[in-house]
């Protein structure tokens, strides 16, 4: 008896798989009468592996016009019907379609059959996931379906193909069902579906037995999969994404375990999940709504208190525009810099400040009176300068008592759109100083706990000041209507940073990139722009060689020309005492006196 309660169990598994592969079945009517099953098969084989085509023929002999084709995966059969349905063949446009249950065709007739025999009748498209209640499958048409004959007589030849796949059927072992279990089993199933018309809820999600595994190789299966993770424990399931249109792997799966534990030890081994050279990167599963809200909050920007990404402002990346002309010495002061920044950033105390600036690389003359007219003239009109403040060493004072300049200083705005406005045309400018000293400005760094200290400070001796006013000016800025709100001003102030761009300015910082440049990068920076100078040396030495070529040409040509001009007018002069001469001799002699003959 126990044996025989197996075999039916065994018999049922081989149904319902059976029944699950007919959700891959389709149907093409108006098919050419000429038309046969491999040519039908070598048509529909594009879109994937076939495994049973069958032509529909009358009980004459004579074909109807329609056919079945059984693919291996539901992809295929929809990626047929995308493509093929309405498309010619052998000259007559087919028709694809989902192949559906005879019961559900046969129910669905007869709701909307009336009285008259031909009648249109439009029939709901079901959803492509099917129950597959019945072992046979029968067309859903798209549009409408004209019950005439021919209808009967496809029907007739479904009777019969139905009748076919049942003998298949008992065949395989299905004699030993029941049949009162089978048809329980089939009503069961239509109620449930006809309840929820949409898929089960899963609950793997929260029992926590699933994981989802990345970097999965693509050529891995399914039974492969499975049969490496039951190395942790039994497992219920090993799934691998599949691309709905390509069918092929996505490179990542979902495998449940029957056992907590066993999904915890998964989880937790790290990089040991090695599977053909790959590592697996195991995760707990997430349910859907949980992903979406983390795809949210990540396009959401998250709030840097810090002020990080003012780091890269007017950063000079070797090899760039506005490297070009800048000294070695400029050069390696500014990565040193840089390196400084990252190394006192990791102090989380530290923070960017967005009204203060750095000013380096100072000529030791310049004074507080002339660093504030200089931002003054860059900064704008409407900027307000709280301070401009030299940095100066205290023990080594001069004769009028000032301390030696330390070649920095610190410049305070009330705005940051001031301050940034400042660096971008100042920093780096070849024509504020010396195109080989140039300007080094950057937003400063400061000590959060000094600053609130300082601020502390400050608002305690204006709470015993009795002269402060600073509540009643509050009270009065309250009530004074502002004609230009602050959102405005911002928009304009922004549009002037972007149309005021400068070559030699830098790197412009975006907010949200907190990132900060490494030692190695650094290091490359310096070297890079250390071959770009040597190069550039090497170019100008070419350039001056060959202008002292050519200048030495032109001497030499002038010389050539002033020799031939003199020698020209040396012959010249020459000549005309020569003629002279000739004249002078050419004259016959002189006739003496007449008492010379005596």
């Amino acid at each position: 008896m126990a044996t025989r309660n197996m075999n039916s169990l065994k018999n049922k598994d081989i149904y319902k798989q059976k029944r699950r592969k007919k959700r891959a079945r389709i149907i093409i009517r108006n098919l050419p009468f000429q038309i046969t099953q491999d040519s039908l098969k070598d048509y529909f084989a594009k879109y994937g592996k076939i495994e049973e085509v069958k032509i529909l023929i009358k009980a004459d002999g004579k074909p109807v016009g329609c056919g079945f084709i059984q693919f291996e995966q539901v992809q295929s059969a929809a990626k047929a019907i995308h493509y093929a349905n309405l498309k010619p063949l052998q000259g007559r446009s087919i028709v694809v379609d989902w192949a559906i249950p005879k019961h559900k065709f046969n129910k669905n007739r007869a709701e909307d059959i009336k009285d008259e025999n031909n009648v249109d009748v439009t029939i709901k498209k079901e959803p492509n996931e099917y129950d597959d209640d019945d072992d046979k499958s029968i067309v859903q048409p798209i549009e409408k379906i004209n019950l005439s004959n021919n209808s009967n007589d496809n029907m007739d030849v479904s009777d019969k193909e139905d009748e076919e796949d049942m003998e298949d059927l008992s065949k395989e072992g299905y004699q030993d069902i029941k049949k009162e279990e089978f048809l329980e089993d089939e009503m069961n199933d239509e109620d449930e579906n006809m309840k929820k018309n949409s898929k089960c809820i899963s609950n793997d999600v929260h029992e926590g037995k699933t994981v989802f595994l990345k970097n999965v190789p693509f050529s891995v299966k399914n039974e492969e999969l499975k049969k490496y993770m039951e190395q942790f424990g039994p497992v219920y399931y090993a799934l691998i994404c599949v691309d709905s249109l390509t069918e092929h792997s996505k490179g990542t799966a979902f495998v449940k375990f029957k056992n907590i534990e066993d999904a915890e030890k998964c989880l937790s081994a790290g990089t040991e999940l090695r599977l053909r050279d790959a590592i697996l990167e195991a995760h707990r599963a997430l349910h859907k709504n949980d992903i979406t809200n983390k795809n949210n909050l990540k396009h959401q920007k998250e709030k840097d208190s810090r002020n990080l990404y003012l780091v890269k402002e007017g950063v000079i990346m070797a090899g760039s525009p506005a490297a070009v002309g800048v000294s070695a010495t400029d050069m390696a002061k500014r990565l040193q810099l840089e390196r400084w920044k990252s190394q006192i950033l990791r102090n989380l105390n530290m923070f960017v400040s967005r009204v203060r600036l750095v000013v380096q690389n100072l000529p030791s003359s310049l004074d507080d009176v002339k660093l504030r007219l200089i931002f003054k003239k860059y900064s704008g009109t409407k900027a307000i300068i709280r301070e401009a403040r030299i940095m100066r060493d205290l023990k080594n004072i001069d004769s009028k008592g000032v301390g030696r300049s330390k070649e920095y200083g610190f410049v305070t705005f009330t705005k940051h759109e001031d301050a940034l406005k400042a660096l971008r045309a100042i920093n780096n400018n070849p024509n504020i100083f010396s195109p080989h000293k140039r300007p080094i400005v950057a937003f400063s760094i400061e000590n959060r706990i000094m600053v609130n200290a300082k601020q502390r400070r400050i608002q305690k001796s204006q709470a015993r000041n009795p002269l402060y006013s600073g509540n009643k000016d509050q009270k009065q800025n309250k009530n004074v209507n502002k004609t230009h709100p602050i959102e405005e001003t911002k928009i304009e102030d922004k549009n002037e940073l972007e149309n005021d761009k400068k070559s030699f300015s830098g790197v412009k910082s975006k907010p949200g990139e907190t990132k900060i440049r490494s030692k190695f990068n650094l290091k490359n920076q310096g070297i890079l722009h250390s071959k770009i100078i040597k190069k550039e040396k090497k170019a100008a030495k070419h350039d001056n060689s060959r202008k002292t070529k050519l200048e030495k040409a032109k001497k030499e040509l002038k010389t050539k020309q002033v020799t031939k001009k003199a020698d020209a007018e040396e012959a010249n002069f020459n000549k005309l005492v020569n003629s002279y001469k000739s004249k002078l001799l050419a004259l016959g002699p002189t006739r003496s006196k007449w008492y010379d003959t005596l």
